[in-house]
């Protein structure tokens, strides 16, 4: 039939079966297999890898340099406290020899004060003196030197300036000891104290610098022993899983085989993307397209699923026979193969499972598109029969002129037109609307 019939009678195949595109898991490490499991589905562990010769030389070359600099960043930091220890004795010795440099330079300018004031008062008098002796030496009253009490003014000025200057250099010298700047022979002590004390904040602030350099190596090497660490992690021991969406078709590895990275150790397929491959003639075909929809039906199915055809192959090589679960059946001349997917966007999962059981054989149906062809040409033409008719009778009542009696037996007349308006008594329209001649347009059927 499929050969001999036309197409149109030869609507179905029953050279189809379930396919899906093979999906390699392979080994992420080299290793030995320490267990596989073969009834794993979608998302459950296949197999566990385990591999006890992990090149570890990197992480310890890591873990030496890190605990050296460990050790170097705790030196570092037991030679800051040292010198934060010193640090704070020196400005502590400071602190008390500044103290009683201020306390001294406080007495000594109150001392300088109150000798500022004697002397202002010593000389007031003195000078009051002077000049009462100079006037009466100059008016001849008294006996003297004239230039003699003069000098004795000048003088107690001087002593007053001197008196003063010294009250001012103490003022400068209390404030100067305040502010810790220490000045002259008697303060070289305080100097060099401040010298010590500066030369240690130096070497504080150097020996601060290399342990902050040495943190940030530490975090650096830490960073890194963490990258290698999760790397060996990954080499020692790796756990495989199917994808969600995935089956199990056929398991390759053993218990306590050696395998290698890249290594095949089961091979799954995508429900997803699961298929049926069905043969048709070039007869049948010729009633295929991209998109026609098919009926799939097997024996232990509970019912047909729809289907769509994808895609229209002439013929296939082994190499791509390879990619797929199931080989393609051959075709013999004037065949080809028919991609068929599930009819709906998103299939149930009954669908899916039909679909996913590669290697099943099915039946594949293509509507009858004969019987549609003639149902629908039928109802077309009883249509057009429908209309005529309906025309035909208003244009004959149109001639009667009367309501139109119409006979279940209708008696009979003669086999002429009347042509006169009117019909003779006791024709009916049964019978009357039986011409002779009836022209029926082409279109009208």
């Amino acid at each position: 039939m499929t050969t001999i019939a036309p197409p149109v009678f030869s609507s179905s195949t029953t050279r189809a079966v379930t396919n899906a595109p093979v999906i390699p898991i392979t080994s992420p490490i080299g290793g030995r297999v320490v267990t596989v499991n073969g009834n794993a589905d979608g998302g459950l562990q296949l197999a566990t890898i385990e591999n006890d010769r992990v090149d570890r030389s990197t992480l310890i070359g890591l873990t030496i340099e890190l605990t050296t600099l460990q050790n170097d960043l705790s030196l570092k930091q037991s030679i800051l406290e040292d010198y934060i220890r010193r640090i704070a004795d020196l400005e502590q010795d400071l602190n008390r020899q500044q103290a009683a440099i201020v306390i001294k330079s406080d007495n000594d300018l109150r001392n300088a004060e109150t000798h500022l004031e004697i002397v202002s008062l010593s000389s007031a008098n003195e000078k009051n003196a002077a000049a009462r002796k100079l006037g009466l030496v100059e008016k001849g009253v008294l006996a003297g030197n004239r230039d003699d009490l003069a000098n004795t003014l000048k003088l107690e000025d001087t002593k007053i300036v001197a008196a003063r200057l010294r009250v001012e250099m103490l003022s400068a010298d209390l404030g100067n000891a305040r502010s810790g700047v220490f000045v002259g022979g008697d303060q070289q002590s305080l100097q060099d104290l401040q010298r010590e004390i500066r030369n240690v904040k130096a070497d504080r602030s150097q020996v601060a610098i290399q342990a902050a350099t040495i943190k940030v190596r530490i975090d650096q090497l830490k960073a890194l022993m963490d990258m290698e660490e999760e790397r060996v992690a990954k080499l020692v021991r790796a756990d495989v899983a199917i994808s969600g969406q995935a089956k199990l078709f056929k398991t390759v590895a053993q218990v306590g085989k050696q395998v290698s990275g890249g290594d095949t150790l089961a091979e799954s397929v995508s429900c997803a993307d699961a298929f049926v491959v069905a043969i048709f003639s070039e007869r049948q075909a010729q009633s295929l397209s991209i998109g026609s929809p098919v009926a799939v039906e097997a024996d232990g199915w509970d019912g047909p699923v729809a289907g769509r055809i994808e895609r229209l192959v002439p013929r296939t090589t082994d190499r791509v026979d390879l990619d797929y679960a199931v080989p393609f059946p051959p075709t013999e001349r004037r065949e080809l193969y028919a991609f068929i997917a599930p009819d709906t966007v998103h299939p149930d999962q009954a669908t899916t499972d039909k679909f996913c059981s590669v290697g099943t054989w099915v039946t594949v149906s293509m509507p009858k598109t004969w019987v549609i062809w003639t149902r629908r040409q039928l109802d077309t033409t009883s249509s057009a029969l429908a209309t005529y008719a309906g025309h035909l009778q208003q244009q004959l009542e149109g001639l009667a002129g009367a309501p139109v009696a119409v006979s279940t037996t209708p008696p009979a007349v003669a086999r002429t037109s009347p042509r006169s308006g009117r019909l003779p008594a006791g024709t009916t329209l049964a019978a009357a609307a039986t011409p002779d001649i009836i022209e029926i347009s082409d279109n009208a059927l």
